[in-house]
């Protein structure tokens, strides 16, 4: 089975796919978008790779980082709206969507709730033995993957 992990942003969108039986790293990448196009040309933007690489690589299923509202509430607003063009695309393409908190990714991969971007980090590159470098945004996206691939229960029946 193939997780696709999503790190939304309108700047820089994080996304990877892993292979959940191998735990290996399929494909990953970083869109980073110019702040020169409106809103709605960048989530054109990501709509249109973001369903490019769902065709290419054909998923079976999404894991999204879900909105933490911060003190900037405008830019939560910005995030959900890349969130749902993430959304949009699972369901045109029938793929069931989780949703994991930041706090539950960092525990998933480091132990740690309250983990630092640079031990998540790490920890995606030791879980997927990547040896490249890898964008913070791409590492996030790879991040929710691998704890929805860590924290899924099998079906009994």
């Amino acid at each position: 089975m193939k997780v696709i992990g999503i790190d939304p942003g309108s700047r820089h969108f994080g996304y990877g796919v892993v292979d959940s039986k191998q735990m290996r790293l399929i494909y990953a990448n970083t869109i980073n978008i110019s702040n020169y196009l409106s809103l709605p040309h960048r989530l054109k933007f990501i709509y249109e790779i973001l369903i490019d690489v769902v065709e290419k690589y054909s998923p079976n299923e999404m894991a999204v980082e879900k909105i933490f509202a911060g003190k900037k509430i405008p830019s939560s607003f910005v995030l959900g709206y890349t969130r749902a063009i993430a959304f949009l695309v699972a369901a045109q393409k029938d793929l069931p969507v989780y949703e994991y908190s930041s706090t539950e990714i960092k525990k998933a991969l480091t132990g740690y709730g309250k983990a630092d971007k640079n031990q998540v980090k790490k920890m995606v590159y030791s879980f997927l033995n990547i040896d490249k470098k890898i964008s913070y945004d791409c590492a996030d996206a790879l991040a929710v993957a691998i704890c929805h691939i860590n924290s899924k229960k099998p079906l009994n029946f």
